[in-house]
C-alpha cells in the first residue's frame, strides 16, 4: 500500500501536464466555458482555472504566448458574432498580474491593459463586474511602477472618482484606492478639452459629504487643488459658495478649512496669488457677510489655518491677512461687522507680526486690549455678550501675556458693571466665562475677591443667569482654594432651593449633597445633617430631598432617612408645625423619588404598618402636607386605605373656600383619589349634595326662588345613616325683600362644594360615577338655584366665586351628552340643555336690563362703610367695581357655555337669542366702562389688569359665537341683524378698554382681534353678501340709540391726526380732544389689509357699512368725525384711485348721495363755524378725487 500511495502521487504531474491546453487560444477558450458570460456579481477567476495558470512555470510557452492571445481577443469587436471572451481575458489577464511566483512581463502586457483600458468607460454601464476587475488591474500596474503605466490613468481616475460619489456609506475602501493613486492627478493634461468631465466630476468632489468626512477623501481633496490653477481657482470658488450658503454644516466647513490648508501646505497654486485671494475674501467675508451664518463658516475656514500657526508661514500670513481688515472693522458704526470682527479678533488673539521684535508687537497687543475693553460697552448687547466672554477666554489661555493692570481692570469691569448689565445674555456671558476662566489656577486668587459681588446673580429675574450662578458655585465647590459659602450666603441658597424653578433647584441640591446628605458618612450621620438643614429651612429641606436620589444618594440612605424623618415628624420632640410639615413633606419627596425602586418599597410598607400613615396625617398642619401624604398613601398602603377613611371625608367636607386656595386644592384633590379607589364615592356625593341642597333651600326661602328637589335616599349607603333635613333659617327676612341677605360662611360652602363637583366632572370615571348616582339630579337643582342667585345679586357682591356656575354649566353639559347618549335623540333635542340656556339667559337678562348706576364718588376712609351701608339697607344701587368685576366674569363663562354647546350641538341654536345675548352683554361691559372712567377713583390696582384681561376671554369667545352664526348661514337662512351689532359691540371694545386701561392693556387684545377679526369683519356686512340685497339696500343701517360707533370715531379721529399739518394742531381748538389711540390705528391697518386681500364684494360692502354712519355724524354736528370717515375710505381704503370704485357699486352710490348731502348742508349754511365748513369742504375735495363725475 504505502508504495502505491507514492506512485498516485507520482502521477500527478503527468495528469496535470496532459490538463494543460497545448495553445494560449485553448486557454483562452477553455477560460470561457468557467467564466460566467453575464453577471452583476463580483467577477472573480473559477479556482480550477486559478490553480491550472499560477501552477504553470515562468517559462512555460503557454504564459508566453498567452498576452498576444489577450491583446487579440480584447482587440475584437464586442459585437461581433460570436461575442469575443472579453471577460475570460480579463480573468487571465489579472491571473498574470498576480502569479505568485514570478514578476509579470511588463512589455508584453501593457498591450492588453492598453485595450482594456481604452474600453472601460464603456464596460462601466455594460458590465460593471467588467469594469471593476479592469480597474483592479490597472491599479496594480500603477502600484508596481510598470513602464507605460501613465497610459492607464485616462479612463482609471473618472472610473474610481465616480464610484467613490455613488457609493454611499461604502466609499470610504474606494477613497483608500483613489489615494492610492494621487500620483497620477498630475499626469493628466488638465488644459485638455477632452478632459472635461473628469474636470466636473473632481468638482463635484469638493461638495461630497464622502469625500469631506473621510481623511483620504480630503487629503484627496487638497492634492486636486494643486494639479492645475483651474482647478484650483473653480474649487476654491466653489468652497466659498458653500460658506456662504445658509444652514452650511459646521463638519463639512470645519473639513473645507483643512482641506484649503493642506492644499496651501502642498504648495502649488493655493500657495500663490489664487489662495491668496481666495483666504483674503475669507477674511471679508467673516468680518462683512450679511449673516452671521456666513460670517462663522468663514471664521471656520481662517480657523484651520489659526490652529496651525505652528507651521512656518502660517502666523505671517494670517497677519498680513488679518490686519488691513480687522481693526477698522471693530470701530465702524454697523454693528453686524463689529460683532462679526469681534469673533475674528478672539479667534486670532493674540495677533501679532513674527517677523518684528515684541517692542514692536506690544503696541499692537495694547490696541487689541482697548478695542475690547471698548467693546464691553458696545451699544450692541450681542457685542457686550461677546466681549465678556471672549475676554475671559483670552485671560484663562494667555494670562502670563497679559498685564497686571489690564487683568485687574478687566475683571473688575466683567464683575462690578457686566453682571448688572440689562441684557439677559450679557449677564449669562458674564457668568459663563468666569466659570471658563476658573479652569486657570492663576486666576483663583483675585476672583477670591470679585466673585462674592456676584451674589445677587442667584436670585436674577432671568431663569437661565440663575441656572447658570449655580454652576459658578458648582465650578467653585470642587477648588480647594474656594468655599461657595463664602461667595453666595447659605440662606441664600436655601430660599432658592425652596421657592425656584426646578432646573434651579436640582443645581442647589447637588451642590449641597456633600454637606448635607454626604455618602462619605454613616447613614445615621448623613440623615443627622439632612435633618438639621430641614429644621433650618423646612420648605428648602423638602425641595432638597425631591432630588436627593437623583443627585447620587443611595436608594438605602434615602430609605433610612425617610424613617428617620417620619419617626421624628411623630415624636414632634423639639419641632414647631412648620418643621414637623417639612419633615413629613421631604419623607414624601423622597418616597416618590424612589417610585421606581421597588426593591426598596418592602420595607416602607413594614414601616407604615398598623396606621402610622394616619398618625402621620394627623400630626401635619397644612393643606400641602396633608395632599403630599395622602397623595403617596395608595402607594405605601394599597390595601390599607380604610384606616385614612374619616380624614378623608373630613377634608372633603371642611373645603369651604377652596376654589381660591391652591394648596387646599391640591388637598381635596388627594382625598377624592383615595375616596373614589377605597369605593366612598356614594359617601362622598351625599355629603357634597347636602352643602348644596341646603344652601340652595336656604337661597330660594331668601329669593323668593323655586326650592331645590329634596334629598332621596341612597341605595348604596350604610344602613342607619340618612340625608340630613334641610335646616329652615328662622333669621332669613321676607322674600324678596333686601338685594343682599347671603352671608359670606354661605357663599364659601356653597364654591367649596360647587368646586369639588367640577372637579368630579373633569374625569371619566368619576363623572360616569355621579351621573349614575341618584345625587345628581338634587345636585343639579340645588345648582341651578344657586346659580340664579349668584346671577341676580352679583352686582351686590364685593368678591364672587364663580365655582358654582361653571359647576352648573358643567353638568349642564355632561348630563345633556349623558341624555343624548342614553335616549338615542339628537343633540339639539336635549331637553336639559336647552332649558338650562334658557334659564340663565333669563337671569342674566335682568342685569343687562337694568341701567347702570354708579354710586357717588366717596372717600377712601368712607366708601367700605357706604358700601356696607347700601346692602343693609337692601339699596338697589348696585354696579360697583367689584359688581361689575362679577358681571364680567359671569358674562364669559355663559359666553364659553353657548359658544361649546352650539360646537356640539347640544342646544337647538336658536341664533338670534344668542347674538341677542353676546350683544346685550358687550355693550353692557361697555357702558360700565364708560361710566366708571366717569368716576376717576372707581377702578385701581388689580381691577384695571383683570377686567382688560376677562374682556378679552369674553371677545374671543363672542367672536366664535359669530363665527359659529356666520358659518351656519345660507341663502335661504340669511343671518340676523344681531350679528351686525355684535360685530360693531366687539370692534368698540378695542377704543373702549385703550381709553380705561391704557394702550398697553389694548394691545393685548390686538392679537385676539387679529385671529377674529375676518369674521368681525364678516360680521358688519354679512347682510349684504347672504340675504335679498334690495331688503338690505332699502334697510341700511339702524344702530340702537343716536351714538356712533366708538371704533369708528377712533378711526376717523386719527386720520384727523394723521391729516394735520405740523403746527395746525396749535391753532384747531378742537385737536386737543382728539388723542392717538395706537391700538385703535392697528384696527385700521389691519382691516385696511384685509379688505385689500380679499373679494371686492366685501370691500364695498364694508365701505357702505362705514359711509353709512356720515348721516348719524351730520345730525350730531360731528363734521370732524365726518371728515375722518371719508378720508378713510377714499385714502385708505380706495387710495385716491378712482379706478378702484369701477367694482364698488355700492360704494360710488353711497359716497356720491353723501356728497350731495354735505354739499346741502354747505350750500344751505347750515354749518355756521368756518372749522366745521372747512373740514366738510375737504370731505367734498376727497370725495372727488375718487368721484369724478361730482
Amino acid at each position: 500500500m504505502p508504495p502505491a500511495r507514492r506512485r498516485r502521487r507520482g502521477a500527478t504531474p503527468a495528469a496535470a501536464e496532459d490538463s494543460v491546453p497545448s495553445s494560449a487560444a485553448d486557454l483562452l477558450a477553455h477560460a470561457a466555458t468557467l467564466v460566467p458570460a453575464a453577471t452583476t456579481a463580483a467577477l472573480k477567476a473559477p479556482p480550477q482555472l486559478k490553480q491550472l495558470v499560477h501552477s504553470l512555470p515562468d517559462s512555460h510557452p503557454l504564459l508566453l504566448s498567452l498576452p498576444q492571445a489577450l491583446a487579440l481577443a480584447l482587440s475584437a469587436d464586442p459585437g461581433s458574432d460570436p461575442p469575443p471572451p472579453h471577460r475570460a481575458a480579463a480573468v487571465l489577464l489579472h491571473l498574470l498580474l498576480t502569479h505568485p511566483s514570478h514578476p509579470p512581463r511588463w512589455d508584453d502586457l501593457l498591450r492588453p491593459l492598453a485595450l482594456l483600458h481604452d474600453r472601460l468607460a464603456l464596460l462601466a454601464t455594460a458590465d460593471p463586474p467588467l469594469a471593476a476587475l479592469a480597474t483592479a488591474c490597472f491599479e496594480l500596474a500603477w502600484r508596481a511602477a510598470a513602464p507605460g503605466r501613465d497610459a492607464l490613468v485616462a479612463q482609471t481616475l473618472p472610473y474610481l472618482v465616480a464610484l467613490a460619489l455613488t457609493s454611499g456609506s461604502s466609499a470610504r475602501p474606494v477613497l483608500r484606492r483613489l489615494f492610492a493613486l494621487r500620483d497620477a492627478l498630475p499626469v493628466l493634461d488638465y488644459a485638455d478639452e477632452s478632459i472635461s468631465d473628469f474636470k466636473m466630476l473632481l468638482l463635484r468632489c469638493f461638495m461630497s459629504p464622502l469625500f469631506l468626512k473621510a481623511e483620504e477623501g480630503r487629503k484627496f481633496l487638497a492634492l486636486v487643488l494643486g494639479v492645475s490653477e483651474g482647478l484650483a481657482r473653480e474649487g476654491l470658488e466653489l468652497i466659498r459658495a458653500q460658506v456662504g450658503m445658509t444652514g452650511a454644516k459646521r463638519a463639512a466647513v470645519v473639513a473645507l478649512g483643512e482641506v484649503v490648508f493642506r492644499a496651501w501646505k502642498d504648495g502649488g497654486w493655493v500657495r500663490g496669488e489664487v489662495g491668496e485671494a481666495f483666504l483674503q475674501g475669507m477674511m471679508e467675508a467673516a468680518v462683512h457677510a450679511g449673516s452671521k451664518e456666513a460670517a462663522k463658516a468663514a471664521r471656520k475656514i481662517l480657523w484651520a489655518f489659526v490652529e496651525q500657526r505652528a507651521v512656518p508661514g502660517v502666523e505671517k500670513l494670517v497677519f498680513q491677512l488679518a490686519e488691513p481688515v480687522l481693526f477698522r472693522s471693530l470701530q465702524v458704526a454697523n454693528s453686524n461687522v463689529r460683532h462679526n470682527a469681534l469673533h475674528l479678533l478672539l479667534d486670532l488673539f493674540p495677533l501679532e507680526d513674527p517677523d518684528v521684535t515684541k517692542d514692536i508687537n506690544d503696541p499692537l497687543l495694547e490696541k487689541q486690549f482697548f478695542l475690547i475693553d471698548k467693546l464691553l460697552m458696545d451699544d450692541c448687547p450681542e457685542i457686550r455678550a461677546v466681549a465678556v466672554e471672549g475676554i475671559c477666554r483670552i485671560l484663562s489661555q494667555y494670562w502670563e501675556v497679559v498685564p497686571s493692570p489690564t487683568i485687574s481692570k478687566f475683571l473688575s469691569k466683567i464683575v462690578d458693571d457686566m453682571s448688572k448689565d440689562s441684557c439677559i445674555e450679557v449677564r449669562l456671558s458674564t457668568l459663563n466665562g468666569l466659570i471658563y476662566l476658573l479652569d486657570n489656577p492663576q486666576s483663583h486668587e483675585i476672583l477670591k475677591v470679585l466673585l462674592p459681588r456676584l451674589s445677587d446673580m442667584v436670585s436674577d429675574t432671568a431663569l437661565s443667569v440663575r441656572a447658570a450662578a449655580i454652576d459658578l458655585l458648582l465650578a467653585i465647590r470642587d477648588l480647594r482654594s474656594f468655599q461657595y459659602n463664602k461667595i453666595v450666603g447659605l440662606g441664600t441658597l436655601l430660599s432658592s432651593l425652596a421657592n425656584d424653578h426646578p432646573r434651579v433647584a436640582q443645581k442647589i441640591t447637588k451642590l449641597l449633597i456633600p454637606s448635607y446628605f454626604p455618602s462619605k458618612l454613616t447613614a445615621k450621620e448623613a440623615c443627622a445633617r439632612c435633618i438639621a438643614l430641614i429644621k433650618r429651612s423646612p420648605t428648602a429641606g423638602a425641595r432638597f430631598c425631591e432630588f436627593a436620589l437623583s443627585e447620587g444618594s443611595s436608594p438605602r440612605s434615602v430609605v433610612e432617612l425617610i424613617k428617620f424623618s417620619i419617626t421624628l415628624a411623630l415624636s414632634g420632640t423639639g419641632l414647631n408645625s412648620e418643621q414637623i410639615d417639612g419633615l413629613v413633606i421631604a419623607s414624601v419627596n423622597l418616597i416618590k423619588s424612589l417610585s421606581d425602586e421597588r426593591s426598596n418599597f418592602a420595607a416602607l410598607q413594614e414601616f407604615f404598618a398598623n396606621a402610622k400613615l394616619r398618625l402621620v396625617l394627623k400630626s401635619v398642619v397644612s393643606e400641602g402636607a396633608r395632599a403630599a401624604l395622602l397623595s403617596i398613601a395608595p402607594v405605601l398602603r394599597p390595601d390599607d386605605l380604610s384606616v385614612l377613611h374619616e380624614e378623608c371625608m373630613d377634608i372633603a367636607l371642611n373645603a369651604a373656600r377652596i376654589s381660591k386656595q391652591e394648596e387646599c386644592q391640591e388637598e381635596v384633590l388627594a382625598a377624592h383619589k383615595l375616596i373614589f379607589l377605597s369605593g366612598w364615592s356614594d359617601e362622598l356625593f351625599e355629603a357634597l349634595t347636602i352643602i348644596l341642597q341646603t344652601r340652595a333651600s336656604y337661597f330660594a326661602e331668601a329669593y323668593g326662588l323655586e326650592p331645590p328637589l329634596c334629598p332621596v335616599a341612597s341605595s348604596r349607603r350604610k344602613k342607619g345613616k340618612s340625608l340630613k333635613k334641610t335646616p329652615r333659617h328662622d333669621h332669613a327676612a321676607a322674600k324678596g325683600s333686601c338685594k343682599s341677605k347671603i352671608s359670606k360662611e354661605e357663599l364659601a360652602a356653597a364654591a367649596g362644594a360647587a368646586w369639588q363637583i367640577n372637579e368630579i366632572l373633569k374625569a371619566e370615571e368619576t363623572r360616569d360615577a355621579f351621573l349614575q348616582s341618584s345625587y345628581s339630579e338634587i345636585v343639579f337643582s340645588s345648582l341651578k338655584v344657586i346659580s340664579q342667585v349668584y346671577i341676580e345679586q352679583c352686582l351686590y357682591l364685593d368678591s364672587l366665586d364663580i365655582a358654582p356656575v361653571l359647576a352648573y354649566l358643567g353638568l349642564v353639559t355632561h348630563s345633556g351628552l349623558r341624555d343624548v347618549d342614553e335616549a338615542g335623540i339628537s343633540c339639539s333635542e336635549s331637553s336639559t340643555a336647552n332649558q338650562s340656556l334658557d334659564h340663565l339667559l333669563n337671569c342674566f337678562d335682568k342685569i343687562l336690563i337694568e341701567p347702570i348706576k354708579i354710586p357717588p364718588s366717596t372717600s377712601n376712609q368712607n366708601r367700605k362703610a357706604s358700601r356696607q351701608k347700601h346692602q343693609q339697607k337692601g339699596a338697589s344701587e348696585g354696579n360697583s367695581v367689584e359688581g361689575t368685576v362679577n358681571v364680567i366674569m359671569l358674562g364669559t363663562s355663559i359666553l364659553k357655555f353657548l359658544v361649546d354647546t352650539t360646537t356640539i350641538k347640544l342646544v337647538n341654536g336658536d341664533k338670534v337669542r344668542c347674538l341677542k345675548f353676546a350683544s346685550s352683554y358687550t355693550k353692557y361691559v361697555l357702558s360700565s366702562i364708560k361710566e366708571h372712567q366717569e368716576q376717576s377713583s372707581s377702578f385701581k390696582g388689580d381691577d384695571v389688569k383683570d377686567i382688560p384681561m376677562l374682556i378679552r376671554s369674553s371677545f374671543t369667545y363672542a367672536a366664535k359665537l359669530l363665527h359659529l352664526v356666520l358659518a351656519s348661514s345660507t341663502e335661504s337662512s340669511s343671518p340676523p341683524e344681531e350679528a351686525f351689532f355684535l360685530a360693531n359691540n366687539l370692534l368698540d371694545l378695542m377704543p373702549s378698554i385703550e381709553s380705561f386701561a391704557g394702550s398697553r392693556y389694548a394691545l393685548s387684545l390686538v392679537s385676539a382681534l387679529k385671529q377674529w377679526l375676518p369674521v368681525l369683519i364678516l360680521g358688519l356686512v354679512c347682510r349684504w353678501l347672504i340675504g335679498p340685497q334690495n331688503e338690505v339696500a332699502t334697510n341700511g343701517c339702524h344702530f340702537d340709540d343716536s351714538s356712533l360707533p366708538l371704533w369708528v370715531t377712533a378711526v376717523a379721529n386719527n386720520e384727523l391726526l394723521d391729516a394735520e399739518e405740523p403746527g395746525e394742531d396749535e391753532q384747531n381748538e378742537q385737536a386737543g380732544d382728539r388723542e392717538d389711540l395706537p391700538s385703535s390705528r392697528k384696527l385700521a391697518e389691519m382691516m385696511v389689509i384685509l379688505l385689500k386681500k380679499g373679494s371686492p364684494r366685501i370691500l364695498d360692502s364694508v365701505g357702505v357699512v362705514i359711509l353709512s354712519m356720515l348721516q348719524l355724524a351730520l345730525q350730531r354736528s360731528a363734521y370732524g368725525i365726518i371728515l375722518g370717515i371719508v378720508r378713510f375710505v377714499c385714502v385708505r381704503l380706495l387710495g385716491n384711485n378712482s379706478s378702484a370704485l369701477e367694482k364698488l357699486q355700492l360704494t360710488r352710490d353711497s359716497l356720491r348721495d353723501n356728497f350731495f348731502e354735505i354739499d346741502r348742508y354747505v350750500r344751505d349754511e347750515l354749518v355756521n363755524d368756518d372749522d366745521a365748513k372747512r373740514q366738510l369742504e375737504s370731505a367734498k375735495e376727497l370725495i372727488r378725487s375718487v368721484l369724478t363725475d361730482v
